[in-house]
């Protein structure tokens, strides 16, 4: 009976040190995404496309970079929109596929955009610091879209 009692404490010893552990290390994260999914929500409400971001601006060819929720959800959503979208990139491009979408790595990615998406909202400086190390094509926050529609 004590043993079960003992791990049972130590077991809930060790969730609550999860839950704190988790809760430091990525409450920035999903607050951003918060932010930015509210936002994109209030764009849609106002019947304002993000297509005619990137066409307003010039961008006919545009990469996505990152193909977590947010990236699928950006290329769901410029899908029969006349925006062509040649490639994503993604760090995990071998384990990743999205139908009829070539994804690549960083790496391997070619500068024949006219603009590169990052959608990884929260980590945006960093990636858009490797991406400059490797490509000279303007890069933009999934953010930056959102927030000037």
């Amino acid at each position: 009976m004590r043993k079960i009692f003992l791990g049972g404490i130590i077991c809930a010893g060790l969730f609550i040190l999860g839950i704190r552990y988790f809760c430091r290390r990525k409450p920035n994260r999903y607050f951003h995404w918060y932010k930015t999914l509210y936002q994109w929500l209030l764009v849609r409400q106002d019947k304002v496309e993000i297509a005619d971001y990137f066409k307003e601006n010039g961008y006919q060819r545009v990469a996505i970079y990152g193909m977590g929720e947010l990236g699928r959800l950006l290329l769901k959503e410029l899908r029969d929109t006349g925006i062509e979208i040649p490639y994503v990139i993604d760090q995990s491009a071998r384990s990743i596929s999205v139908s009829k979408i070539k994804t690549v790595m960083l790496k391997d990615a070619k500068e024949d955009v006219d603009v590169i998406v990052v959608s990884v909202v929260d980590k945006f400086e960093v990636i858009k610091a490797d991406i400059e190390r490797n490509m000279s094509v303007p890069i933009l926050s999934l953010d930056d879209v959102l927030f000037s529609l």
